[in-house]
């Protein structure tokens, strides 16, 4: 009888304490299981990885970026709310992420092209642990269709960064190129003449940092493996075997996105 009028006051509490965050932890606290422990974890470990990614894009690609946007980012990540709207997107469904990865990607001239990838990036990974619907208990809660359709679509993103361009044949994004390179690459969007001089005078050559001969920047590979890798994780959690992607796979799935 003791053990039951414990559990009877506690569930009491929890029902007349609000609906503060530091309640609804408390109260998931004692009834999740481990898997949706896992889940959740999942996601903040998502989020994190995702802001170190908008990090490294904005050092290297800081002219497609709003200043504002990691800040943005980071107040929805602490709050868990999907709040950030872009003016290219008027569409408000849960699944509008699509739209703002395939702007990012677009050929055509985007100004702010980095905001859509990271903001898209975001809404996906709140779409797929469906992050509205924050009282889970069980991993059985979440959606598989939802984590399987993410995993493959940040496959896309992640082969996408790497080698999409746009009409004139320039990087989307820089990413796996090696300082020297990127550095040679804006210098010579603003108009200086390719020449040895030039090129020896590069920060990362001129420093003997970086040489014509180094390898390509692994950096941005790691955090797109990691995030895939915590999507898989989270796949064998809810109880689905993960999948990679062929390369035609690659290309028909952003074709449709």
């Amino acid at each position: 009888m003791k053990k039951y009028s414990i559990l009877s006051f506690m569930l009491i509490v929890i029902l007349f304490s609000g609906c503060s965050v530091k309640n609804e932890n408390f109260a998931r606290s004692i009834f999740q299981t481990s898997g949706a422990t896992l889940m959740q974890n999942y996601q903040i470990d998502l989020n994190m990885l995702l802001i170190k990614l908008a990090n490294k894009l904005y050092k290297r690609n800081s002219e497609i970026f709003t200043k504002n946007t990691l800040a943005y980012l980071k107040y929805n990540i602490k709050y868990k709310i999907n709040s950030i709207n872009l003016p290219l997107v008027k569409d408000f469904a849960q699944d509008n992420f699509k739209t703002y990865l395939k702007i990012a990607f677009s050929k055509n001239k985007i100004k702010k092209r980095g905001d859509y990838l990271v903001v898209g990036l975001y809404k996906m990974f709140y779409f797929a642990y469906d992050e509205a619907q924050f009282h889970k208990i069980s991993a059985l809660q979440y959606d598989k269709k939802r984590l399987e359709l993410a995993y493959k679509i940040l496959q896309v993103v992640d082969w996408k960064i790497k080698t999409a361009k746009n009409t004139e044949g320039e990087y989307l994004f820089l990413t796996w190129q090696n300082n020297w390179q990127t550095e040679l690459y804006k210098r010579l969007k603003k108009g200086e003449s390719l020449s040895a001089k030039l090129i020896n005078n590069l920060k990362y050559i001129k420093d003997k940092k970086e040489s014509l001969f180094s390898s390509s920047n692994l950096s941005f590979e790691a955090v797109f493996a990691k995030m895939q890798y915590i999507f898989e994780k989270s796949l064998k959690t809810v109880g689905v075997e993960p999948s990679h992607l062929s390369a035609s796979a690659l290309r028909s799935i952003f074709l449709m996105m």
